[in-house]
């Protein structure tokens, strides 16, 4: 379920009531939600007297956070290098709850959650990570996780221009409208590989992109059932990546079968172009979003209810899985499913 609120003629022009986009049994709906308005007033409760004082003591220690945690240009103090996919969220993440500590009461800390946002996206694009402003190609489990910064700076500030400019140029890159981003299929309804970004699908995956994780996969469930040479009579078997013989099968699997069509974890790109709805009240966010979440409505009835977690490349579920309809990257099985 998406949320936005419409109404109004400011920059930020929805006001007046919220516009719930409600996925049920079979469909997609649009519905309107009117806003509760009261004129009265009364003293704050202790407890709210006593969480203003916490949020003044917050507003104080973010300082020494940041001067321990960041350059006086704002970067982070860390590695000089990085080459992996992943870990550009981690960075965004350290500073996402300064916008929307703003947004409970904080006074002093927008300007530096401004400033950090701008920072760790530079230095992520020196990296060459991060082009245009967002990650080159990563999934949404993790773009989710650096991009509510922008959310929170947008209800922290929503007047702010270059937040809006900023909402619109990302949108583009899911909905098909900017050519360097062609992660969008309008015929199929559907987002073209689970690893994505402002480069489009990386539908090739290298030892490189994923080194930075090779050990800790070690832990986690084996992402096929079926790879050559080990033994998968236990379901929840596990092999090594850190083998490099094992990990090249993997990788051989991994672009074969993961990398390429839709998953449902790019749902969350709908809370990216609903973000530019926010913003400009225009119909055509609003209509991708019911458009997509619709296909995935029909997907999930195709397969007797139950969602499948991977659309090969022509719109069909399993197609790359050998007909199945769970194995796909963050899906049923892998990397959190079945040991959740």
């Amino acid at each position: 379920m998406s949320v936005a609120p419409t109404g109004g003629d400011s920059i930020f022009p929805h006001t007046g009531f919220f516009l719930i986009l409600d996925v049920d049994d079979h469909h997609v709906d649009a519905v309107t939600l009117p806003t509760v308005q009261t004129g009265s007033r009364r003293n704050p409760p202790d407890w709210a007297v006593r969480q203003r004082a916490l949020i003044d003591t917050m507003d104080r220690a973010a300082v020494p956070f940041v001067r321990h945690a960041t350059r006086p240009d704002g970067t982070l103090i860390q590695r000089s290098e990085w080459t992996s996919m992943d870990g550009t969220d981690n960075g965004y993440e350290a500073f996402l709850s300064f916008p929307l500590f703003c947004i409970l009461g904080s006074e002093f800390i927008e300007q530096t959650a401004r400033k950090e946002w701008d920072a760790i996206t530079r230095q992520y694009a020196s990296h060459g990570t991060v082009d245009r402003e967002f990650v080159t190609g990563f999934d949404w489990f993790h773009h989710s996780e650096s991009y509510t910064y922008i959310y929170y700076l947008a209800m922290a500030n929503p007047e702010h221009l270059s937040d809006r400019n900023r909402a619109q140029s990302y949108a583009a890159m899911y909905m098909g409208d900017d050519p360097l981003a062609p992660n969008w299929d309008a015929n199929k309804r559907m987002i073209r590989g689970p690893l994505n970004g402002s480069h489009g699908p990386r539908h090739v995956t290298t030892q490189v992109d994923w080194e930075y994780h090779r050990a800790v996969l070690d832990d986690y469930l084996s992402p096929f059932e079926d790879i050559p040479g080990t033994d998968s009579a236990d379901p929840m078997f596990k092999v090594k990546w850190t083998h490099d013989e094992t990990f090249a099968k993997l990788l051989g699997l991994i672009n074969e079968r993961m990398t390429r069509g839709d998953v449902p974890l790019n749902m969350n790109a709908t809370s990216m172009v609903t973000n530019a709805y926010l913003y400009t009240g225009d119909d055509k966010y609003k209509q991708w979003v019911l458009d997509y979440l619709q296909a995935w409505v029909e997907r999930r009835d195709a397969n007797d209810g139950i969602m499948p977690d991977n659309i090969g490349p022509s719109g069909d579920i399993g197609e790359l899985m050998n007909g199945k309809w769970w194995g796909g990257y963050y899906g049923w099985r892998w990397p959190h499913g079945a040991r959740n």
